[in-house]
């Protein structure tokens, strides 16, 4: 299955993953202040481990940064 995350093609090498199942696979720690963005829709991350990747989904990870 292919998808792109962040701008980038990645391809699963995994049937059905849920969206903490591809950041598991993609070796992506899910701290605090990320955010996962499916096709411009913000995913709650009490749906990650429910939300499954499909085909051609565009993933975004939004990370919260401190600065001034």
């Amino acid at each position: 299955m292919n998808f792109i995350l962040n701008g980038e093609p990645f391809e699963l090498t995994e049937g059905n993953l849920s969206l903490s199942g591809m950041l598991q696979q993609q070796q992506i720690d899910a701290t605090r202040g990320m955010a996962l963005a499916v096709n411009d829709q913000v995913i709650p991350k009490s749906e990650w481990d429910h939300y499954q990747v499909s085909e051609n989904d565009k993933i975004l990870i939004i990370k919260a940064t401190q600065g001034g």
